[in-house]
Parts: structure tokens; C-alpha cells; sequence
């Protein structure tokens, strides 16, 4: 074991030769070694090829952390698998998603963070076998092992953050409505949707298009039957403010002529089997092979492909099914087949039936088919997929940024993946991928997001409205309130399900559905300054509540949460309620039952415990005291109007202040320092309020905002209305 303290607290050991996985940005060899045999807080041992870590919890500690997981914020009680897995049934005994970020925060009588480093599978136990305690097993003997010695959970993250890279900043537009099914399959279906949200004045910037617009599922294809007019397609949407958004898979379809797997197999650029020709396994296009993203030249030539759709000025995004999925191999297939032939003519099967149905099943995502397919790296070594199994879609991910770096190098791309690793946050986002039209999943939508925030997965979000089953007016009514309130807010269904677009349902739930779309326009300047800040600040733009006010009861509350820094979001998600109980800590609160942008009744109260009242159009929100929010008058879609004038309202009792962020929203020169932050600061004294602001902009940058209106409350309920023009 080798180690090195590093950056300001942080301990790291090294064991046996790990593979160099790049999730961290800091350069690894210019640490300074030592021999220290001793691991901080934690017993290691070793069993077989395995290393265990135990730490003997407290009955109070809370454990936080490990990002794209079900279960709790608090991570206590269950047992998690960090290995990437393709399952769309998110029930709640599942261990393992589509993503890996062993990234974990103890908050006890110890506080410290964790980050294993590690590309294959590790399995964390939190009080599940023991109820008091961690036990992490790393399937091998080579690894790195970070530690954050520190109490400060905002410090860790900010250490973790420079560690592993900012978050990935998406184009403004972003921060808009996104309308995606699967599927939309054909040039008119497209064009009727983006018809239907502009006539019926609902906002939306961007509309997906799933694997239907490929020609028979190959990647990198326009199916020109149902597309004939794909360019003039893109252009009329572009100038109607619609960005579309492309799904990408890695499986590459085995074709004859087939220019992509043509080059492929030409250039050797495929996943190697055991023999060493390119292993054959089976997605949406039937059988295919999988790029291998381990090798830079194999990323180098895939990025290059999104120009199809990047020279069309398509800038956005969706890399799916790169965990990476499996539906079969032959070999699978062939146990299914035997199985079958086994029971043929047998109907008195009895048991049999039963497990010929597992074996089925367990044909899809083989634990022996990823052990089975190889990568070649930079230097000519053959690496089991299994090892490094949850970089693939890491490395797509990142073979798709390198080619935006060629083909749009001065603009912002849009990238969801499903797939992801830590460090993944800082060239794109993620989503929680296949939930269902279950409450439930909307509690798991809210503790997800927290969990990722804290990996450092700002920008991020759901399924609103759940991707699976059948979905209800009500379920998407108090789902599109809480996806207002989440940084990407995309409306999504799967494939025989009942539609879900704002126009589906009866014509009420139409209307309460665009006047929640309209309120999450109006948030915009507060949604991106926030955003913004929070990406410079490395401080997490969803806020549990325990980053921001200290005591055990916040850190038992999971349904609530910050979004960003001066508005805490309690949304309803259980089904015929028409309120909820919500914990007002430490300060007062001005409190929103928002409806719509234009009735901005509030009214104050003291910090405790209340059951608010909120009708089904209406979403409970909490303006801290001493704070503001910035809101504007809602858009058809980001971009059709300059904002000009804003509206700033909040509690005030003693002074506050507020930094609205201003960029150009599409390109990358705000890394360039173009950008503008316009300062209120808001006092009271003998009863008055006093009003100064200050602009800061680069000599580059041209601020567009002429007109700011204060809104402000004092602690009685009185509001104070007063005008504010900029030179």
C-alpha cells in the first residue's frame, strides 16, 4: 500500500497496480509516497482475490452518498452492488442501477468521506448483514481509496468536487420543458407534437427521438422513409425554438455495407472475444458488436460520428443502453433454446416451466457474457470487460465529448447518459433511468437527485411522469410540480403506455399542466443563476437539508430539499392528498402555494412543523428569510425574448442579497469570464428598506437585464413594491 496526503485533507492509498481509470483530474505521479500500512477508520483485509474494508458504525450515524441508488437518503440498512446494470424495474430490493459512484459521507461521532476508485464491481453492506456496520467488498487487490478527513460535509464535497472536476454546464435551453417518448416514430408525429405545444401556447424546448428514427436501429442513420425531409425537419423546428434530441446506442448492427460497422471491423475498433475476433452479442438491431471506448483511437473515431447531426446543428444528445446492455449472446440463447427443447412435448413439466422461465430471463445483462468480451488499451494489453466493466458507458460518454470538442468547439452540447461512473459529472449528466408511473417512484425521484447532487451530478433528473405502466392525471399533475422543481425536467413514456404529453389527459388537467410548465419558466433566471453559482461554488445545486442547517431532525427528512440556495421545494407525492406536513428549520419562511406565475400570494411563518394545504394544482415552496428569488415572465421557449426585466421577491428582516447571472446561454465563452452578475442587496432599517445594486460584466459582455421590481416581505406579511432601472 502506498500513500500520500493530498490537496487539503484528503488521504490517499494506493494498492497492488490499479487500472488508471481517469475519473480524477489531478495528476497522480507528482504525489509525494509514503509506506504508512495503516488505513484511516477503516479494517482491511483480503479474502481470495477480494478486499474487504469494515467500519463499526454508531447507532446514530447516518451514512449519505453512493449517488445513483434506491433505497433512503440515509443509506443504512441496505446493501448496494456498484456494477452498471441494465434493469427497468426499479423495485425496491434491486441493489444495483445503471451507474457506479462508491462515493459515500459517515456523519456520526466520525464525519469523513470515502471514494473507492475502482472500475469493476464493489458491493457496499451498510448495517445490512450487521446493523451497526460498513462492510465494502472490492472484488480485487487493486485499487485507490481516497479519504476526507474532515467534519465539514460541504467542505468534503467541495474536496471531492476538485478532485473529480466541476460539473458539466448545459446550453440555457436546458433549463427548459422537454417532451420525449418512445416513440415518436416518424418525421409528422414529430412535427404534430411541436405544432401542438406552440398553438396551444405551452412552453417547450426540446423534443426527443428515440431508436424508431434510425433505419432498422443501425446508429448513425436516418431512416428516410419516415424522415424523407430530415434536414428541413431540423431547420423548422430550430427556428421554432425546438432542439431535437437524438438517442445514440453503442451496439453497432453486424451488416454487410454498413459504413459504421464496415470501418469498425476494418479498423479493429470492436470488443475482442476470447479467440480474439470481435465478440457478437445482441441489441434492438439483432446482432451486433460493441465499440471498444477503452481505446482512445476507438473514441477518437466514434466521436467524429455525431456530425451527421452536428453539421445539421444538432447539439444535444442521448447516449442509451451503454451500461452496456445485453439482450443475448449466442451462447444464451442456445441454453434457452436446449432448455426449450428439453421440455418439448413434456406437459407435466411442474417445476421445470418455473426455471426454464428464469433461464429466459437470465438470457439478458449475463454476468458470464460480460466476463467473456475483451478490450485492447493505448499500450496493447487485453483487459476482461468484467474488471472495468463500469467504464463503458463512462467512456462513451467521453468518445462522444472528444468529438464535440472537433465539431463544436466554441458551443455547449446537451448529453444525458445512462450510464455513468464518478467523474462522469463533469463532461455530461445522467437521468434515473427506467422508473414506472408508480408514487412511489416519485419519493425515489426525490432521494435520488439529493444523492446524486452529492456525487456531483448537478445537472440531473427522472422520467417525469414515470417511463413504465400506465400513468393517471393526478401522477402527472404532482409529478410535473416536482419535475418544475428538478434541474432537468423531461416528460417520458415507454412504448405501449398511455401518452403523457400535456394535452393527454381531460381539458382541466391540460390547463393545470401548462400553468406548472409556465411556472418553471418563470423560475429560469433563478434556475440558472443558481445553477451557475453552485457549479463555481462546487455546492451542490439540489440541497439535502442536512448541507444547510445542522441538527438530526433535517437529516431525517428526505422529501423536502433546497433548491438552490434560497428556496426549499416540499412537493406533494402521494396519491388524493391535497396537503402535506412540512419542517420549517431554524428560520422563518415565506411561503408560496404556487399555482401559476401570476398569483404570487405568500404569507409568513415562523420556523416548526405545519400540514400546508395545497389543492391539486398547487405546489407548496418556502423562501427563506434573508433571501431572495428571481423569477421573469414565462417564454414560449428559452431564448425567444431577451429577459429584460425581472422580478426579485423574498423575506426580509435584517438584509439580504441577491447575485443574478447573466451569459449568453449557448456558447463557452462565459469560461472566458463573459459573462455579467448583477448585485441587489436589500436592508431594512427603522422600518424602511434600502435598495442598492451593482453590476459586474467583462468589457466583452453587454448585460441585457434593463428592469429589476422588488417584492419584498417584511415579517408581518407586508409587502413592499419598488422599481429598480439599469444603466
Amino acid at each position: 500500500m502506498k500513500h500520500s496526503t493530498i490537496l487539503n485533507f484528503t488521504e490517499f492509498y494506493r494498492f497492488g497496480n490499479p487500472f488508471e481509470t481517469e475519473a480524477v483530474i489531478i495528476n497522480k505521479e507528482e504525489f509525494l509516497y509514503d509506506d504508512n500500512s495503516k488505513l484511516m477508520y477503516f479494517d482491511i483485509y483480503n479474502e481470495g482475490e477480494s478486499t474487504f474494508l469494515k467500519y463499526k458504525m454508531n447507532e446514530n450515524d447516518y451514512i449519505f452518498g453512493l449517488g445513483e441508488n434506491l433505497g433512503s437518503l440515509n443509506k443504512r440498512g441496505r446493501k448496494y452492488r456498484m456494477y452498471a446494470t441494465d434493469d427497468p424495474n426499479h423495485t425496491p430490493e434491486k441493489e444495483a442501477l445503471y451507474g457506479s459512484h462508491p462515493f459515500i459521507i459517515v456523519d456520526g461521532k466520525e464525519k469523513f468521506g470515502l471514494l473507492i476508485d475502482y472500475p469493476g464491481e464493489i458491493i457496499f453492506d451498510i448495517g445490512y448483514e450487521n446493523i451497526n456496520e460498513i462492510k465494502i467488498e472490492i472484488k480485487s487487490k487493486d485499487f485507490e481509496l481516497y479519504i476526507f478527513d474532515e467534519e465539514d460535509k460541504n467542505e468534503i464535497i467541495k474536496e471531492y468536487l476538485t478532485l473529480t472536476g466541476k460539473p458539466f454546464v448545459p446550453p440555457k435551453w436546458a433549463w427548459g420543458y422537454q417532451q420525449c417518448r418512445w416513440s415518436y416514430p416518424d418525421e409528422e408525429t414529430i412535427k404534430d407534437i411541436a405544432h401542438k405545444f406552440r398553438s396551444k401556447g405551452i412552453p417547450c424546448d426540446a423534443i426527443y427521438m428515440d431508436i424508431d428514427y434510425m433505419e432498422n436501429y443501425k446508429v448513425f442513420t436516418i431512416d428516410r422513409k419516415k424522415f424523407p425531409k430530415f434536414e428541413k425537419m431540423v431547420k423548422d423546428l430550430k427556428e421554432e425554438g425546438f432542439n431535437l434530441v437524438p438517442i445514440i446506442d453503442p451496439g453497432v448492427k453486424i451488416e454487410k455495407e454498413y459504413s459504421v460497422y464496415e470501418e469498425g471491423v476494418k479498423q479493429n475498433y470492436f470488443c475482442k472475444d476470447k479467440e480474439g475476433n470481435d465478440f457478437v452479442t445482441a441489441v434492438w438491431p439483432g446482432l451486433t458488436h460493441f465499440p471498444d471506448f477503452l481505446n482512445s483511437e476507438v473514441r477518437n473515431w466514434w466521436g467524429k460520428k455525431y456530425g451527421i447531426f452536428t453539421d445539421l446543428g444538432i447539439h444535444s444528445f442521448w447516449n442509451d443502453m451503454n451500461e452496456p446492455a445485453i439482450f443475448y449472446t449466442l451462447r444464451s440463447f442456445d441454453n434457452v433454446v436446449k432448455a426449450a427443447e428439453n421440455m418439448k412435448n413434456d406437459f407435466n413439466m411442474g417445476i421445470n416451466a418455473f426455471l426454464a422461465k428464469d433461464k429466459m430471463l437470465a438470457m439478458s445483462n449475463s454476468r458470464e457474457d460480460y466476463k467473456s468480451f475483451y478490450h485492447i488499451d493505448d499500450s496493447g494489453n487485453k483487459i476482461n470487460h468484467d474488471d472495468v466493466h463500469n467504464l463503458y458507458g463512462f467512456n462513451m460518454t467521453r468518445a462522444t465529448v472528444q468529438g464535440f470538442d472537433k465539431l463544436i468547439p466554441d458551443y455547449r452540447y446537451f448529453l444525458l447518459s445512462r450510464s455513468s461512473y464518478t467523474g462522469h459529472h463533469r463532461y455530461a449528466t445522467i437521468w434515473t433511468g427506467d422508473n414506472h408511473s408508480w408514487w412511489e417512484h416519485m419519493l425515489v425521484h426525490i432521494r435520488m437527485i439529493q444523492s446524486l447532487n452529492l456525487s456531483g451530478f448537478f445537472y440531473t433528473g427522472a422520467d417525469v411522469g414515470g417511463f413504465g405502466c400506465n400513468s393517471n392525471p393526478e401522477l402527472v399533475i404532482r409529478w410535473m410540480q416536482l419535475g418544475a422543481f428538478t434541474p432537468l425536467y423531461r416528460n417520458h413514456a415507454a412504448l405501449g403506455t398511455r401518452n403523457q404529453e400535456p394535452w393527454s389527459f381531460d381539458s382541466k388537467t391540460e390547463d393545470i399542466l401548462t400553468d406548472i410548465i409556465k411556472l418553471r419558466y418563470a423560475f429560469l433566471p433563478y434556475s440558472y443563476s443558481e445553477y451557475m453559482k453552485s457549479v463555481e461554488d462546487l455546492t451542490p445545486f439540489i440541497r439535502p437539508l442536512f448541507l444547510e442547517f445542522d441538527n438530526d431532525r433535517v437529516k431525517q427528512i428526505e422529501d423536502q430539499y433546497m433548491y438552490g440556495e434560497s428556496l426549499m421545494v416540499a412537493p406533494i407525492y402521494t396519491p388524493n392528498s391535497r396537503g402535506r406536513y412540512v419542517h420549517l428549520p431554524e428560520d422563518k419562511w415565506l411561503v408560496w402555494i404556487a399555482s401559476n406565475y401570476s398569483n404570487r400570494s405568500m404569507k409568513v411563518l415562523q420556523n416548526g412543523d405545519y400540514y400546508i394545504e395545497a389543492a391539486l394544482k398547487e405546489i407548496p415552496v418556502f423562501i427563506r428569510e434573508n433571501h431572495m428569488i428571481v423569477l421573469s415572465e414565462p417564454t414560449k421557449y428559452v431564448g425567444e425574448k431577451n429577459i429584460e426585466k425581472i422580478i426579485l421577491t423574498g423575506l426580509i428582516t435584517n438584509k439580504g442579497s441577491y447575485t443574478y447571472y447573466e451569459d449568453d446561454g449557448v456558447t463557452n465563452e462565459y469560461k472566458k469570464g463573459n459573462y455579467a452578475e448583477i448585485s441587489v442587496n436589500v436592508s431594512k432599517k427603522e422600518g424602511e428598506y434600502e435598495v442598492e445594486a451593482e453590476i459586474d460584466t467583462s468589457e466583452d459582455y453587454i448585460p441585457l437585464l434593463k428592469e429589476i421590481k422588488l417584492e419584498i416581505y417584511d415579517e408581518f406579511g407586508n409587502r413592499f413594491d419598488q422599481t429598480l432601472s439599469l444603466k
